[in-house]
């Protein structure tokens, strides 16, 4: 569970500095040309992101994923049921029924085990939010396919609801098997990641900066 949750809070962190930087490229656009860096760092986004959601979604089963995760759970029916997540509210009555009442807003007021049918029906939203991102990792970053084998390349945006989506699933069982009641993986930084940009890269004299 820290490794799923620390990879999801890794995903946010790159979406974040991704979008920040669009944003920065749209006040200062003179920062675009040459677009070579730009180029760089969006096709560097992408690979890192989509191999990550893939590593995620791996369906392999000698490695901790969040699809295998919920697979084992659908394997092992009864392992989480509402006498065991009630338990892990032991510190004062009042949490024992916080516990029962975070059973029935999740599960169902009638319910003592979470039904199969919900961690497929979760397994399947997992799978169809990130099909075509595994398909592009498949075809474009871990084998070189020919360009027809992709109709549709995930678009920026995309990625944004498959990491959405993985995060609420997420979330949910680990309430559910942890009582942690975190509303998302993300997690606001210590410090501001753009002081590095508030300095020029490249100073005057530097070999890097030829003389116009």
């Amino acid at each position: 569970m820290p490794k799923i949750s620390s990879d999801l809070t890794g995903l946010f962190r790159k979406r974040e500095i991704f979008w920040d930087l669009q944003e920065i490229a749209k006040e200062n656009p003179k920062v675009l040309s040459p677009g070579a860096f730009f180029d760089w760092m969006c096709k560097n986004y992408i690979t890192a992101v989509t191999v990550s959601i893939r590593a995620l979604m791996d369906q392999s089963s000698d490695v901790h994923s969040l699809w295998r995760m919920l697979y084992e759970i659908l394997e092992h029916p009864g392992i989480i049921s509402r006498r065991s997540h009630v338990s892990l509210y032991r510190t004062a009555p009042k949490e024992l029924d916080l516990g029962n009442k975070t059973f029935d807003t999740v599960v169902g007021r009638s319910k003592q085990y979470l039904p199969n049918g919900m961690i497929r029906a979760d397994l399947r939203k997992l799978e169809d939010a990130s099909a075509r991102v595994r398909r592009f990792v498949n075809k474009r970053v871990v084998h070189r396919t020919s360009p027809g084998e992709i109709r549709k390349i995930p678009k920026f945006a995309e990625l944004d609801e498959v990491i959405d989506v993985l995060d609420r699933i997420f979330c949910k069982y680990d309430l559910l098997l942890t009582a942690a009641g975190t509303m998302s993986t993300r997690v606001e930084r210590n410090n501001d990641w753009r002081r590095v940009l508030h300095t020029p890269w490249i100073e005057i004299g530097s070999k890097f900066r030829p003389k116009a």
